[in-house]
C-alpha cells in the first residue's frame, strides 16, 4: 500500500465541501467580474466621451467591439469552469481529511476504541492524528 491513496470520491457527504467551495469560487470570481466590467466600461467611456470619436471612425470600432464581446462570450464560461474545477480540487483538500476524521471519530464514540486516526501523507495533518491517537492510548480499555 502505498502512503498516498489518492480519494475517489471528489464531491463528498456534508456540507464542508460546498462551504469551501462557494467561498472560494466567489473569492475569485467576484474581483475578476468586477476589474473586468471597470476595464469594459472604462473603455467604452474613454472611446464615447474622452476621444470625441468621429461617426466614421467609431463605425470601424463597432465590428472591434462586437468581436471582443464575442471573445468574452467564449472564455468567460470556460473560465468559470476552470475556477470551478479548481474550487472543487482545492476544496477537497480541506474537506476530504475533515471527512475522514469525522468517520474515524464516529467509530470511536461507537467504542471501537483501536480505531487509529490516519490521513494521508498530503494532507499535512499528521501532527493532529498524532495527538488523537495519543489521546486513544490513555483511554481505559472497554
Amino acid at each position: 500500500m502505498s502512503a498516498y491513496k489518492m480519494r475517489k470520491q471528489y464531491f463528498i457527504k456534508g456540507p464542508i465541501q460546498a462551504r469551501y467551495l462557494i467561498a472560494m469560487v466567489i473569492s475569485m470570481l467576484v474581483p475578476t467580474l468586477l476589474v473586468g466590467a471597470g476595464l469594459y466600461y472604462l473603455q467604452a467611456t474613454l472611446m464615447a466621451q474622452q476621444l470625441a470619436i468621429p461617426e466614421a471612425i467609431w463605425g470601424d470600432l463597432v465590428p472591434v467591439l462586437n468581436k471582443v464581446n464575442w471573445y468574452l462570450a467564449i472564455g468567460l464560461p470556460i473560465i468559470f469552469a476552470i475556477v470551478f474545477f479548481y474550487g472543487v480540487i482545492i476544496s477537497h483538500r480541506f474537506a476530504g481529511p475533515m471527512f475522514r476524521l469525522e468517520k474515524d471519530l464516529d467509530q470511536i464514540i461507537a467504542g471501537n476504541h483501536s480505531v487509529r486516526i490516519k490521513f494521508r501523507k498530503y494532507d499535512r495533518l499528521d501532527n493532529i492524528a498524532e495527538k488523537l491517537n495519543k489521546v486513544l492510548d490513555r483511554l481505559p480499555p472497554r
